[in-house]
Order: C-alpha cells, then structure tokens, then sequence
C-alpha cells in the first residue's frame, strides 16, 4: 500500500469572556466522514510554500471570517494520525496554536462547515463542554495541554483592537 504523508494546521481559538472566564470555539465540518467527529477547531492543509503558522492564520481567517484575533506566542503542538484514503495510507501531521479572539466574536460560516441536528454550525464554550464535543483522544489531549498553559500563569494580553481613525 502507497504511504502519503499531509500536513495541516490549525488553531484553538479562546475568548476571554467579562468575567475573565475562557470560552472556545469548535467548528462543525461538513467534510469529516465520521459522524461522532464533525466537531474540530478550525483546521486546513498547508500549502506549498506555506509555514504550519501561516496555514494556520488563513485556515483561521477562510473559515470563520474573524478579525480582531491574535497568536499566543508560545504554544505549539502537533498530532499524528493515519487514515485510509481511496486505498492509500495517510499519515498526517496537524500542528496547533492557540489564538486569543476579541469581540466581536461571531464567525461567518463558511461552505466547510453544517448545520448540526439543533441548527448549530459553530459553538463556543467552556472547557468541559468543548471537551465533550471533541471525539479523538489526541485533539482531546492537545486541548488539555492548551488550557493547562493558558492557566498556568502566564500573562495573557488581549488582542489589540484597530486604533480609531483620527478625527480632522
């Protein structure tokens, strides 16, 4: 069996609520075949001449339309896994960062992304919750790792919004 190697990249976008609390955004795919895995961070391939950070941002940007959104310098983590694909082995590699979104915080749909069953084509929610929503175990880990350094004292500055535009 031929053996392919893909590499994808994406984010797990946060949003710092008024009351300090985190909340996450997951988006529902139209292209995952698996029923119990639709729910993902927003992700894509990484194109030629592309780094997994620059992928990551258009990916970011072509699925939900945010703007007023940031990097968190510092976290970076990647995931493996395998898939038969038309009779091919895939092994991909996704690399995730995290990025802080300030308001406003609703996406624009993309045609990647459905409706679920309760009308739901993006969701944003605490930990718990978003957690239960992820089916793989290795997204399920890297989102651990990411609330855990998000939590683990480091300053974490919100995003800068555009300066307003001088009165004359």
């Amino acid at each position: 069996m031929t053996t392919f190697h893909e590499r994808s990249a994406g984010v797990i976008p946060f949003h710092r609520g008024e009351d300090q609390g985190l909340i996450y955004l997951v988006l529902h795919s139209a292209t995952v075949r698996n029923p119990r895995a639709k729910w993902e961070f927003p992700k894509g391939g990484v194109e030629q001449g592309e780094t997994t950070r620059e992928a990551a941002a258009r990916e970011f940007q072509e699925e939900t339309g945010l703007r007023n959104w940031a990097f968190r310098e510092g976290f970076e983590r990647s995931l493996s896994y395998t898939y038969i694909r038309r009779g091919r082995k895939v092994i991909k590699t996704v690399t995730y960062y995290l990025v802080e979104v300030g308001p406003p915080i609703e996406p624009t749909r993309s045609e990647e992304h459905v409706a679920d069953q309760h009308g739901h084509w993006h969701h944003w929610g605490g930990f718990d919750e978003i957690n239960r929503l992820l089916y793989h175990a290795k997204i399920r880990h890297v989102f651990a790792e990411a609330e855990s350094w998000l939590r683990g004292g480091r300053p974490i500055v919100p995003p800068q919004t555009e300066p307003a535009a001088p009165s004359s």
